[in-house]
């Protein structure tokens, strides 16, 4: 594969791209939606192809594997979701299993990589004036903040 076409697909989304989600314990995490990425792939190597393995229930989870072709070299990537969600929500397990799936194998190309270094994330979101990134640095600083203020518990 060459540099020039993998350097495009690793490159950071612009900032309107990202969404967040709150994680336990009320931080953020900001990632790029599939349908992002798929958008990438049509723009950097229009010729993609991608297919899935039929999806498999393992324990609680519905299981999914992507295998992704790009300029001839496939990568592949697993994905799962809650075969049975206690709420209901956007999709059904299957198909969140293969968005999750499909954003997994493209990360084998570098797509989205960068994501898992949220102190980047933010950093290069700020950069472009991206308000959500400001707001939860803020948020992220007053948690810190309030924790080493806690006084520390006596033993005994």
């Amino acid at each position: 594969m060459k540099t020039e076409l993998l350097d495009q697909l690793k490159a950071p989304f612009p900032a309107a791209d990202h969404q967040d989600r709150t994680l336990p314990g009320g931080g953020k995490w900001f990632f790029i939606p599939w349908q992002r990425i798929r958008k990438r792939l049509n723009e950097v190597c229009p010729d993609w192809s991608v297919s899935y393995s039929d999806p498999v229930i393992v324990g609680e989870y519905v299981v999914v594997r992507c295998q992704l072709t790009l300029d001839g070299l496939t990568r592949e990537g697993v994905g799962n979701d809650k075969a049975y969600p206690e709420k209901q929500t956007y999709g059904t397990p299957i198909e969140r299993a293969i968005a999750d799936a499909f954003k997994n194998a493209a990360e084998q190309f570098g797509v989205g990589a960068y994501l898992d270094n949220q102190e980047f994330v933010i950093k290069h979101m700020q950069k472009q004036g991206d308000g959500r990134a400001y707001a939860y640095s803020d948020m992220r600083q007053q948690i810190r903040t309030q924790k080493n203020r806690q006084p520390l518990k006596k033993a005994g």
